[in-house]
């Protein structure tokens, strides 16, 4: 079992090495502390790149796709529902029903990741794109509530740039 762990985690890391070596992908600083992944769109042209994830602090929005990171406890492999919910400014909080797992978007990949994520509808990412600051809350099962904030300044144009 426990040479099975060792060559499923060289495994995974020799997966990172090869992404991170991988100049496709690049870091693009969107302004007001947002930060893009952007991967060249164009084979002969490594100067047009299209981002594909944003994130921000603790969060990592792709499109129609919101998580939050959260405290981890050691690699593992796990995806389940969660209960999430989200408040923009002062306004009322919105019910969500999304994962808690070790990697973005639910997948249950062995990370030492954690993530509570939820689907953006339009009028979610409308409601973002008019705030200034969204609390996100997630719990799973009988375990508390996780709650983290972030600043949407800068927002908008970071997510119109990733989702045209």
């Amino acid at each position: 079992m426990r040479f099975f762990v060792c060559l499923l985690m060289t495994f995974f890391l020799t997966s990172i090495s090869v992404v991170a070596a991988d100049d496709s992908i690049k870091i693009r600083q969107m302004g007001n502390g947002w930060t893009g992944l952007a991967k060249q769109s164009d084979p002969f042209d490594k100067s047009k790149t299209e981002v594909f994830q944003i994130y921000k602090g603790s969060f990592t929005f792709r499109c129609g796709e919101l998580n939050m990171e959260v405290s981890s406890y050691g690699f593992e492999s796990l995806s389940f529902g969660a209960e999430l919910k989200y408040m923009i400014d002062d306004q009322a909080p919105v019910e969500k029903n999304g994962r808690y797992s070790t990697y973005l978007g639910g997948s249950d990949m062995v990370t030492d990741s954690r993530y509570f994520s939820f689907k953006l509808s339009k009028s979610d990412v409308d409601a973002m794109k008019a705030g200034t600051s969204i609390k996100v809350a997630g719990k799973y099962s009988t375990t508390g509530w996780q709650t983290k904030e972030l600043s949407l300044i800068g927002f908008t144009s970071a997510y119109n740039q990733m989702c045209k």
